[in-house]
C-alpha cells in the first residue's frame, strides 16, 4: 500500500492510501471540523468502487 498525507488547509491534513493496484483504499482526515473522519472504498473485479463507507463524527 501507498499512502500520502497532503495539507487540505493550514489546520487539516488528509492521508490517502492507495492498494498494489493503485486505487483509492482510504482516506483519512485529521484536525478542524473533519477530524476523526474516515472514508473506505471497496472494488470490484473491473476496478469499479462499488462500495464506500464514511466513519467518524467530524468534530
Amino acid at each position: 500500500m501507498l499512502a500520502t498525507a497532503t495539507p487540505a488547509t493550514a489546520a487539516e491534513t488528509v492521508k490517502y492510501t492507495y492498494d498494489a493496484k493503485g486505487r483509492l483504499v482510504k482516506v483519512e482526515r485529521a484536525g478542524t471540523v473533519n477530524n476523526g473522519v474516515q472514508t473506505e472504498y471497496e472494488h470490484d473485479k473491473a476496478d469499479n468502487r462499488k462500495k464506500v463507507k464514511t466513519t467518524g463524527s467530524g468534530s
